[in-house]
């Protein structure tokens, strides 16, 4: 008799905790509350991605560019005659990255809300 009762006590208990595991104890279904929009979410990555790979070349290229223009300009600096020529060609290297770091931060803004607009 000891043995039956344990064992219904058993099976009683275990049909608790069966019924509890999918509601994780409180009542509430965690998958059934919030939708997953996996389609979304998976086209929303995709274009993510593109856009970052768009930008990330984008800043190879800049890279690229600016370190063959300062380079030139270390070989012209190192050809110059006197300290006013120097200084003029300093300058003009000074104001052409500028302006060249500035454009790049144009593109790159224009990419990243190209990528944020066409969601």
């Amino acid at each position: 008799m000891a043995q039956t009762k344990s064992t219904t006590q058993k099976a009683a208990a275990s049909q608790k905790s069966s019924s509890q595991v999918g509601t994780n104890g409180t009542g509430f279904i965690p998958n059934s509350a919030i939708p997953i929009p996996v389609t979304d979410t998976m086209q929303f990555g995709a274009v993510s991605m593109k856009h970052f790979m768009e930008a990330s070349q984008d800043m190879a290229k800049f890279y690229n560019r600016r370190l063959r223009k300062d380079i030139s300009f270390m070989s012209e600096l190192g050809t110059c005659k006197s300290p006013q020529q120097g200084a003029a060609v300093w300058f003009r290297a000074a104001s052409e990255a500028a302006h060249d770091y500035v454009d790049q931060l144009d593109r790159f803004v224009a990419i990243t809300l190209d990528s944020s607009s066409s969601e």
